[in-house]
């Protein structure tokens, strides 16, 4: 053993000798003490964000259109504004150009920001008719002359947010200033402290899987790629084998010398990372530290191809010039598969799935929707709905959200949203299907701003919440042909009378994060809103306050009624299951640590309620006063379950693969009932037979950031930009795969290289 540990330190004298080591070091210390000074500070929510605006078009409309009216918030707040936006807010036009729209929605930002520093915004005659939150009105109480700078543009935030409910999204109290130095960096941002630690995470992974593992990865094959041609060079080979030492040994010593230093530089980089992020943000992150081994690993992948050269061709331009080749050809083999995975095929998988009486309908990531034909055994298209000007999967959200069958009218409920851009965005819309119209999707009256849930009854009736409140639909949401005419032409599907009107009594403030569910049996209503939670019965037309608390967590979470009983699912991953008569906490699950949780649904009879996960799995849940607790019965494709539902049986269905869906017995165990699948056509041939078992043995070092991610996060799933939607799908991510295709690649390449060493005539 002492000959090859000499070999390793020669390789470290070298690297003293070159300097290399030194100037690796100083660089990763120049870099971390750039790093340092960046921290933040605890700050309230004062400042407009760019997502702050619900529809920027309409809200400059109704600046512009006020002026002539200064008593009212909009004139008043125009009659403020400089001259040169109202001139560049006068030419924005239909056709103008989106980069034009973007630059006056960023002045209008601007302005409005410069609006609230200002001592005399808020005008008591203006604000007369509008209706303050309680934040706002204590505020109020305290004098504005005697609040603090920051509380005073807080107020005025406020009052700003409770004259424009229609455009501007209600903020949170609390903020985060990020700072260098003493110096901040921008406006505050409006996230919790708790919320930081989840950003940090993600912004830690990035850079550790992208910077360090990509970059790093190729510096690092520059510093080492000539340790092996060196050693073998004429003089050098012949002094070591001239030694009772053996070829391969003396090889994986070389190949070990190179990973142990760059194992230094990765230590020494990582780690002052992590000292760094924990010592400024409070985020001591276990998983970062573990990134070390997981970044010396990718490079021992790369570094094997770059030594299997070298030993061929003793140069370490060819050995670089290889390990490139080698990550493109890698790089390729995972495209081809993520592209038709992911543009393609995850398109068909099920997003929603409902049980319409007699047959049954599924709907899709991309809002298809199709029946089911026993006969033919093949899912029948209904019809299609795919975003213009990208691949059938483009669309990463379902265009039906919280769509029901109601029995009692024969109907399916939804609503599709808006699409277009954030200024030319159209309303989302109330669409109603029937069997009569061999379910085609007919689209209704525009519904609130803000609505998130549609709350199905049991007597029809159509209700929605959202962060504006809770609406009624007043009047039939589909009517004859003839009900409604617009310049002489018949409008089918809309009615002249049909309305949303507000049912709750107002005495709670509808806000981020939402969450909502309804007991179709006892009509009772679950609403979380911010930091309350609050039981709603109805009491003459209106939903009233029947018992609230106020609870910690901020996190967004969906929620699900069960009898006497309701569970929300949140953010974190925990499952509080509750009793709604008032008897609190009952039980608190975490199924899956981290894993964010996609969709709630319970039983018709109250006793089952069910939480699929974003990384496709299902927790079942049982109440029923005997029994009570979790329940792990075999599901088909647990880990690749996408939707879930019960049927009017209270019979459980999930849908797996690209259009499979299995209907399960709860009351016998969960046997299965009925499965109703499809042949696989061809493009799905092609993935399951060819595609992947050619991905699943193919080396896979650029998926390592798989690891990296589930390493910083927990989570098996990467989340859109829009993470406060949990309904929003994600893409799950493989961990286990990587490894054991890349260990297996990695050892089959140090065994050859060592035959070739073993063999060659130097």
């Amino acid at each position: 053993m002492r000959p090859y540990l000499a070999v390793i330190r020669d390789s470290f004298r070298e690297a003293f000798a070159t300097r290399v080591l030194w100037i690796m070091l100083i660089l990763i210390g120049v870099l971390l003490g750039l790093l340092a000074p960046l921290g933040f500070e605890r700050a309230l929510a004062v400042s407009l964000q760019f997502s702050d605006f619900r529809n920027p078009r309409a809200f400059l409309n109704e600046l512009r259109d006020s002026e002539d009216s200064p008593e009212t918030p909009s004139g008043y707040i125009w009659s403020r504004l400089s001259d040169g936006f109202k001139r560049a807010a006068a030419d924005v036009k239909p056709d103008t150009d989106r980069r034009r729209r973007m630059n006056v929605l960023g002045q209008a930002r601007g302005e409005i920001n410069r609006l609230f520093r200002e001592t005399d915004f808020y005008n008591e005659e203006v604000w007369s008719d509008v209706r303050l939150g309680s934040e706002a009105n204590e505020l109020l109480k305290q004098g504005l002359d005697s609040l603090r700078d920051d509380e005073r543009q807080r107020f005025n935030r406020l009052a700003f947010e409770a004259a424009f409910p229609s455009h501007i999204e209600a903020s949170g109290r609390n903020a985060i200033q990020f700072v260098y130095l003493w110096y901040p960096l921008g406006d505050e941002l409006p996230i919790q402290e708790t919320q930081l630690q989840q950003i940090g995470e993600q912004v830690l992974s990035f850079l550790v899987s992208r910077l360090v593992g990509n970059i790093g990865v190729f510096i690092a094959l520059l510093v080492t790629a000539a340790i092996v041609p060196q050693m073998l060079d004429s003089g050098a080979i012949d002094l070591l084998l001239s030694k009772p030492v053996s070829r391969p040994l003396l090889f994986l010593s070389k190949f070990f010398g190179g990973c142990t230093f760059i194992f230094l530089n990765a230590t020494f980089l990582i780690a002052g990372l992590w000292a760094i992020v924990g010592w400024r943000f409070g985020i001591w992150s276990d998983g970062l530290l573990w990134t070390i081994p997981v970044f010396v690993f990718v490079f021992a992948i790369y570094y094997s191809v770059s030594t299997l050269a070298a030993v061929i061709w003793r140069n370490a331009v060819v050995s670089i010039v290889v390990s490139i080749l080698f990550w493109a050809v890698c790089f390729a083999v995972g495209l081809a598969r993520s592209s038709l995975d992911n543009w393609f095929l995850d398109a068909r998988r099920t997003a929603n799935i409902i049980p319409a009486g007699e047959t049954l309908i599924r709907l899709t990531q991309t809002g298809s929707g199709y029946e089911w034909d026993d006969e033919n055994r093949e899912w029948r298209e209904l019809f299609e709905q795919r975003r213009r000007g990208g691949p059938p999967g483009a669309a990463r959200q379902a265009a039906w959200l919280g769509a029901y069958y109601d029995a009692t009218n024969e109907r399916i409920v939804g609503i599709r949203s808006g699409g277009g851009s954030r200024w030319f965005r159209s309303s989302s819309k109330l669409t109603i299907a029937t069997q009569e119209d061999d379910w085609k999707p007919q689209e209704s009256i525009d519904v609130p701003n803000g609505v998130r849930q549609l709350l199905p009854t049991s007597n029809g009736e159509i209700l929605v919440a959202g962060t504006d409140g809770l609406y009624r639909l007043e009047g039939e949401a589909i009517g004859p042909a003839n009900a409604f005419k617009l310049f002489g032409m018949s409008l089918p599907g809309l009615t002249e009378d049909a309305e949303f009107v507000r049912v709750d009594d107002e005495t709670l403030e509808w806000k981020r994060p939402f969450a909502a569910a309804i007991d179709p049996v006892s009509g009772r209503i679950v609403v979380n809103i911010g930091a309350t939670q609050a039981i709603l019965t109805e009491a003459d037309g209106k939903y009233v306050v029947e018992r609230s608390h106020q609870h910690s967590s901020t996190e967004e979470m969906i929620t699900g009624f069960c009898g006497d009983t309701y569970l929300t699912a949140s953010q974190s991953g925990l499952i509080h299951i509750f009793n709604a008569s008032g008897k609190g906490l009952l039980d608190l699950q975490s199924p899956f640590g981290n894993n964010e949780p996609r969709q709630v649904v319970t039983s018709p009879d109250g006793r089952w309620a069910a939480v699929l996960f974003h990384h496709r799995k299902v927790f079942l849940y049982c109440h029923d006063g005997r029994k009570m607790g979790p329940v792990t019965p075999s599901l088909n494709g647990q880990g690749d379950i996408s939707a879930i539902a019960f049927d009017a049986d209270s019979s459980f269905l999930a849908a797996d693969r690209f259009g499979r869906i299995t209907r399960y017995s709860p009351e016998e165990s969960f046997a299965i009932k009925e499965t109703m699948e499809p042949q696989p056509d061809f493009l799905e041939t092609l993935y399951t037979q060819f595609i992947d078992p050619v991905h699943t043995i193919f080396p896979k070092p650029g998926e390592m950031e798989n690891v990296v991610t589930w390493l910083m996060t927990r989570q098996q799933t990467i989340g859109p930009d829009d993470a406060d939607d949990l309904s929003a799908s994600r893409q799950v991510i493989d961990i286990q795969k990587p490894l054991w295709s890349n260990l297996a690649f990695l050892a089959i390449m140090l065994t050859v290289t060592s035959i070739v060493i073993t063999r060659r005539d130097f």
